[in-house]
């Protein structure tokens, strides 16, 4: 059970590697990826992203990423802008055209 979690609204845990699975669930059914484009924790979301054993099925980022967009707070439309160039290299590298 990873401990990485949504801490408020923007915030996280933080990520570490060491101590999470980078494909598991947190107690709230959340994997890494989608904490991070919840956050949009940028940093975070690229490091999973990037790290060699993470797995993108099933994967639910896009919607994650909308759900914080959408959240109460006033820096949620900035945070979600930042994030787009990591949303659109996730799909470009894990979208697999038939």
């Amino acid at each position: 059970m990873n401990t990485y979690e949504l801490a408020g609204h923007g915030c996280t845990t933080g990520w570490n590697a060491r101590t999470n699975d980078v494909n598991g669930e947190n107690l709230y059914k959340m994997r890494p990826i989608e904490v991070a484009a919840q956050a949009a924790n940028v940093p975070e979301f690229r490091a999973i992203m990037l790290d060699p054993a993470f797995e993108p099925d099933g994967a639910r980022v896009r919607y994650f990423a909308e759900v914080g967009r959408l959240s109460s707070d006033m820096d949620a439309e900035a945070r979600y802008a930042r994030l787009r160039p990591e949303l659109k290299l996730y799909e470009e590298r894990f979208t697999q055209v038939a």
